[in-house]
């Protein structure tokens, strides 16, 4: 017999949320991503037998750490593992929920290294930096004839990746925006080798002056890693800006191992509102030439 859990957190008010169409007041209260639903998710995990309702945003747009641990045993993170699940990537599936009424059902939540590289030597559909290593992607089972439609959804929003394989199943993720079918699919090349595509991300979309920005490193294949401690600020049709991460000079910064990934970044007080900024990082004694010169993250809001 299947479980139902309700994480209580809060009562919160539904609201559907996409950055473009509120005002900057009601996201300051509301809600930290630019996709999401009405802070409520219902989550099924087969394997465990087991689901959950979990509201896992405030009405004051805050996210309780219990939601986010219930959500993180759902999706089969260990406890003593030090990862957890993006909460974008939750805010995402939220999205998915509310607009085809459809309670998520997992296939293929989050993946430790060691199980990945096993699929892997498996012959299975798994790519080397796979984003469900990093608590960013999720393999959903959906309604039949209900797949096609939400990746194309998904892909005219342009916000995520999203691969529809045939059938009652898609991935969706909070990589960079692409989109993919089963003949078009590259997990089973070497894409990702030599950190070829290293990417960076943000904890949240939204934030206010003086609050902390964590910014890490994405789909590393490799270590160590050294980037630049200081970085620029990008914006569309004006002139970057350059910052350096809190604590970290402007030297190269090495990343040696998962756990050295994370910089933070504090909002000055006095910074302006700003929509559409991307941070954009260096990379220094590259090990590989194909790696990237420089990336940049996903786009943030400061309100």
């Amino acid at each position: 017999m299947r479980m139902w859990t309700s994480v209580a957190i809060q009562v919160v008010v539904p609201v559907f949320f996409l950055a473009p169409f509120l005002r900057a007041e009601e996201a300051k209260l509301t809600n930290r991503y630019f996709l999401s639903g009405d802070g409520t998710v219902s989550l099924t995990n087969p394997k465990t037998n087991r689901s959950v309702r979990v509201h896992y945003r405030t009405e004051e747009g805050t996210y309780p750490q219990e939601a986010r641990q219930e959500i993180d045993r759902l999706f089969g993170v260990s406890a003593n593992s030090g990862d957890h699940i993006s909460l974008r990537l939750v805010s995402a599936l939220d999205y998915v929920e509310d607009q085809f009424d459809l309670p998520i059902v997992l296939i293929s939540g989050y993946r430790s290294e060691e199980y990945n590289s096993n699929l892997r030597a498996k012959g299975g559909g798994a790519a080397k930096a796979s984003m469900h290593i990093e608590g960013m992607a999720a393999d959903i089972k959906v309604r039949k004839n209900l797949g096609k439609k939400i990746w194309e959804s998904v892909k005219a929003i342009g916000c995520c990746g999203i691969g529809f394989y045939g059938g009652d199943s898609v991935h969706i993720d909070t990589g960079p925006a692409r989109y993919w079918t089963q003949a078009t699919s590259k997990v089973r090349t070497n894409i990702s080798e030599n950190n070829k595509q290293v990417m960076v991300r943000t904890d949240q979309d939204i934030y206010r002056p003086g609050e902390k920005i964590e910014v890490k490193l994405a789909r590393i294949t490799a270590y160590p890693v050294s980037m630049m401690s200081g970085f620029t600020l990008v914006r569309d049709g004006q002139e970057p800006q350059d910052f350096s991460f809190d604590g970290k000079g402007t030297e190269c910064h090495p990343v040696r191992e998962a756990a050295e990934r994370a910089v933070m970044w504090t909002v000055p007080e006095n910074f302006s509102p700003a929509e559409r900024l991307r941070f954009r990082l260096r990379f220094c004694d590259k090990q590989f030439p194909e790696m990237p010169d420089q990336i940049e993250s996903n786009e943030i809001a400061v309100r």
